[in-house]
């Protein structure tokens, strides 16, 4: 057996040869493995963490939680609690001025473990409050959707806590 040459070495640049192949090989995985729908989501969020050299909050406490159940729609979060090493969050999600049908959300909600800037994003919308004395604080006119909270304590040497992802 004797092996030739190739014309084009293999460690050379991309041609269309290789963006055919490489799209073939794409459709396979397409079809017998796609990416889960949530999966540049959950990288983006893993990035954040490393970037931000956070803490996840464990979730503690739901009520009416969102649920994929045919024929139910998923339905928003009312009422959660996360807990982390040192502080805990509760948050109370009620619909926005124009009623349950309202695009927007207002959340009331409590920080134990001393006073902190508290960020909700939803989608590419970020909100930040800080909490008053006693742990509270209000978010207005927060976008329905997926939201996850960013806490941020004064304490220079405590680590933000960023929470798992809810439906308000």
């Amino acid at each position: 057996m004797t092996t030739e040459p190739l014309e084009v070495p293999a460690d050379g640049p991309l041609d269309a040869v290789d963006a055919q192949v490489l799209a073939g090989v794409r459709e396979v995985y397409d079809r017998t493995d796609p990416m889960p729908p949530e999966l540049p989501d959950r990288i983006k969020f893993e990035l954040t963490l490393a970037a931000l050299h956070a803490e996840v909050a464990q979730l503690q406490e739901l009520t009416l939680t969102g649920v994929r159940a045919d024929p139910q729609p998923i339905r928003p979060t009312e009422s959660v609690t996360f807990t982390s090493s040192r502080y805990s969050l509760m948050v109370t999600v009620s619909a926005g001025g124009d009623g349950a049908a309202a695009q927007t959300v207002r959340i009331d909600g409590w920080v134990t473990g001393g006073p902190a800037s508290i960020e909700v994003r939803v989608g590419g919308v970020s909100r930040t409050t800080r909490t008053d004395a006693g742990g509270r604080f209000v978010l207005d006119g927060v976008p329905r959707g997926s939201a996850r909270f960013v806490l941020r304590p004064d304490a220079p040497d405590d680590q933000p806590v960023i929470t798992p992802a809810i439906e308000v």
